[in-house]
């Protein structure tokens, strides 16, 4: 009974972390409009996140083990893999479209089923395949393929953001014992090292004045970085890595449910089949208590 209910705790966990994610586009859309590039997005988002994460643990920072490697491994996880495919996103979308993107980076399952199998030797329940297939046949009709544009540069940028993805994922599992908040504030740490390094290199940096764009940019840290990977962290503890990956696809859905409550937006039939087969591809995964 203690197995599914910790089991319960990490699903949940990892389907909520999806649900914050989705609110990624709408603070980010509104960074950049305010002019800011997407190299200062990301630094600005991530060095508030680590701010916050560290805020968090501040009260309990004595208690928590520190262990100096794994550490570094997860400051090298957020700097090489979350960051860039955090970049490498809203670049893609610039060449072929958030529709088309959106469809390529939630291919990161498979990427990390992949990762596990080969790389970590794990025996790969049959029904998570299934899950995964079920779960990119709805991303098809989930997306708004309007905006579509074809580049090649652009579906690279998009598969190099999975699979930067993916590989974070599937490398965190191996740091599970770090404690989640702290394990939170280096790996923003890390991916605000990846963005200051950017835009210094493109010499694009630059400090937002607006309040409304640190409104976002706080909004941004706080639900849908700070949090979305401390969830996630919190389930691989209790769950898979690859179980974990195919819950978060649960994002696209809540996209479409805050397009509609926030920016009154219309839904098609064609997006309401994807959200049913999207959702029946995370009920398979969820049949599964390995």
């Amino acid at each position: 009974m203690k197995l599914l209910s910790s089991t319960y705790k990490g699903e949940l966990c990892a389907a909520t972390s999806g649900l914050m994610y989705s609110l990624i586009g709408y603070f980010g859309i509104h960074i950049i409009n305010a002019g800011n590039s997407v190299g200062n997005m990301t630094f600005w988002r991530c060095a508030t996140s680590a701010i916050i994460a560290a805020a968090i643990m501040l009260p309990k920072y004595k208690a928590i083990e520190l262990n100096k490697s794994d550490l570094f491994k997860i400051f090298i996880y957020g700097a090489i893999f979350y960051g860039p495919c955090s970049m490498l996103f809203f670049y893609a979308s610039s060449y072929i479209g958030t529709g088309l993107t959106m469809v390529i980076f939630f291919t990161y399952p498979a990427i990390v089923v992949i990762i596990n199998k080969f790389l970590y030797k794990t025996n790969i329940s049959g029904i998570y395949y299934a899950s995964i297939t079920v779960i990119l046949i709805g991303m098809l009709f989930l997306a708004d393929l309007g905006d579509t544009k074809f580049s090649i540069t652009g579906i690279i940028l998009g598969l190099l953001s999975a699979l930067g993805y993916g590989c974070y994922i599937a490398a965190s599992q191996n740091v599970r014992n770090v404690d989640p908040v702290l394990s939170t504030c280096i790996v923003s740490l890390g991916c605000a090292f990846t963005g200051i390094i950017f835009v210094l290199f493109k010499g694009t940096f630059s400090i937002p004045y607006e309040i409304s764009t640190w409104v976002n940019i706080f909004g941004m840290a706080l639900i849908s970085t700070a949090l979305p990977i401390l969830l996630l962290l919190e389930a691989m503890k209790y769950i898979s890595s690859t179980k974990a990956s195919i819950l978060s696809v649960l994002e696209p859905v809540f996209v479409v449910i805050f397009g509609i409550i926030l920016l009154d937006e219309q839904v098609s039939l064609m997006q309401g089949f994807g959200v049913i087969i999207v959702l029946s591809g995370a009920m398979l995964a969820l049949r599964s208590k390995r």
